[in-house]
């Protein structure tokens, strides 16, 4: 009992001991140390960003395009992440919006507000995609686009980018990769891209191909792995599709 009585008075004394300390300090000197300790914690967030950031690209780096998935109702498709994923992804955004809009701007880009990615896809327009929400700044330069391109070829057969659509940097460089996959066959006509994933049958293809190609605007571009495989030139293939 006494050592209890001992502990309380101990404790007592050093709370006024802290009432006293910081009236002594002058109003400038609290201030310095609040600005200090709030330095303090946004250090630790900062570094909490950092390793959730890295941890993230990571394993978005790792993740094989047919493991994507996503949920498609009324033409609208909407990425779906690990629960793992999902929830670093929460804790991020949480941590950049606790620290400052510049560097939640920085992380996730402005006006970047959703954790599902979605894309719009017309069904009655060669399954043209526009993109509705695009993926967070820290995201981009991993892959990660083209992979969801190439996951949604090979599951609606084809997609496009078609008829007056002005597209980013971002898609342009997705686009580029695509054109280059092995897996996939890329035609253009102007500024109209299409991709077909390379089992579509090949009178499948060429189908398309002729609605496609109907309304010119501009240089059509085969694709050569396309010609190669059916021993096909360009003349010949413009004239099954013209």
């Amino acid at each position: 009992m006494k050592k209890l009585k001992k502990y309380s008075e101990i404790l007592e004394s050093v709370k006024r001991y802290n009432v006293i300390f910081e009236k002594s300090l002058s109003p400038d000197k609290i201030d310095k140390i609040n600005r200090l300790k709030d330095s303090g914690d946004l250090k630790m967030i900062l570094n909490d960003i950092n390793e959730l950031v890295l941890d993230l690209k990571e394993r978005l780096l790792n993740i094989d395009f047919d493991d994507i998935e996503y949920s498609y109702e009324d033409d609208i498709i909407s990425l779906s992440y690990s629960d793992e994923i999902h929830a670093l992804l929460v804790s991020l955004k949480y941590k950049t919006r606790k620290s400052s809009e510049e560097i939640e701007d920085k992380i996730f880009g402005n006006g970047w507000k959703d954790l599902f990615l979605e894309i719009e896809i017309d069904t009655d327009m060669f399954n043209r995609i526009d993109i509705m929400n695009g993926l967070p700044k820290f995201i981009k330069g991993i892959g990660l686009g083209k992979k969801i391109y190439k996951k949604l070829i090979k599951d609606f057969n084809y997609i496009s980018s078609f008829d007056g659509y002005e597209p980013s940097i971002d898609s342009s460089m997705v686009w580029e990769s695509i054109a280059r996959d092995e897996d996939l066959f890329t035609f253009s006509n102007g500024d109209n891209l299409i991709s077909f994933w390379n089992n579509y049958s090949y009178n499948d293809i060429i189908n398309v191909l002729k609605l496609f190609y109907k309304n010119g605007k501009g240089e059509q571009q085969y694709d050569d792995s396309f010609l190669k495989l059916y021993n096909l030139d360009e003349d010949h293939l413009r004239s099954l599709i013209s």
